[in-house]
């Protein structure tokens, strides 16, 4: 799989096509030509120039391309077109069946977010962890627990969180299309776009969690958010805080994310039988 493009809005860029290649030009910098076969995803972030025949060329070789601004409340994402189904899809379809297998699904998929959970418990209070896997906690009590972890403002922290999740999605929803899967056909977020993306988003709510408790811990006195017109926005500074630590992590997330994706088929298999 290639690499992640970011574009990070920067006065002075433009990017635009160039053949199987797209070119970043700035007005600092001497101008790049990055080939598409290198890209397996881009990311966009704030107010970026970019021509529809770079969007296109993504596209067309299916990658998506994922738009977002720095309060992380906008996003949008451009997918290759395919009036097929895919390939997968009726096998899919049947964890729909039944009130059961919702059931069975919805189980499979809450365990899965409890572990990640503990992971994130454990990093920073390891005791408790050990306390909380003996008796079980449910989503209110990991809630309470993350609130006294992460001691920041809720409007921070949903900034943050939002955009590191923008970057979960966008990895998630290459892995389930590579997959041959309906990235939209989700059961926890039944007839939401990308359900599916969201679903597995959700399970992998810990590592969001703790991706952005890193954040805060070590932006102290950097600027790297600040408040903007009675708005918390990450500064340029903080998106290359969350996307270098997301990329440091890169080979463990897609690890996480196939390893769930390769359990989805196994239940479908099962629901099947």
């Amino acid at each position: 799989m290639g690499r992640t493009l970011y574009l990070n809005e920067n006065r002075g860029m433009t990017v635009f096509r160039d053949g199987p290649s797209i070119r970043v030009e700035e007005k600092t910098k001497a101008g790049r030509r990055i080939p598409v076969r290198l890209v397996g995803r881009v990311i966009v972030i704030g107010n970026v120039r970019l021509d529809s025949g770079a969007i296109t060329l993504f596209t067309e070789n299916d990658i998506p391309v994922t738009f977002m601004n720095r309060r992380s409340e906008e996003t949008a994402v451009a997918m290759p077109y395919n009036h097929r189904l895919p390939t997968h899809y009726e096998e899919q379809k049947s964890l729909l069946d039944s009130e059961e297998n919702i059931y069975r699904y919805k189980e499979w998929a809450d365990a899965k977010r409890v572990l990640l959970q503990l992971n994130m418990i454990r990093r920073f209070l390891p005791d408790l962890a050990h306390k909380l896997e003996k008796s079980g906690f449910g989503e209110g009590n990991y809630q309470i627990v993350l609130k006294n972890i992460r001691r920041v403002n809720d409007e921070q922290w949903l900034v943050v969180n939002g955009i590191v999740n923008n970057l979960l999605r966008e990895m998630i929803i290459e892995s389930v299309c590579k997959a041959g899967l309906d990235p939209h056909l989700g059961v926890i977020h039944r007839r939401h776009n990308f359900g599916l993306v969201l679903d597995i988003c959700y399970t992998m709510g810990g590592e969001s969690d703790l991706q952005s408790i890193q954040f805060f811990k070590s932006y102290k006195d950097k600027k790297l958010i600040i408040r903007e017109k009675s708005q918390w926005v990450v500064t340029n500074e903080g998106i290359r805080n969350i996307v270098h630590r997301f990329e440091n992590k890169r080979k463990e997330l897609r690890n996480k994310i196939e390893n769930i994706i390769d359990e989805l088929f196994e239940l479908i298999r099962e629901l099947r039988t």
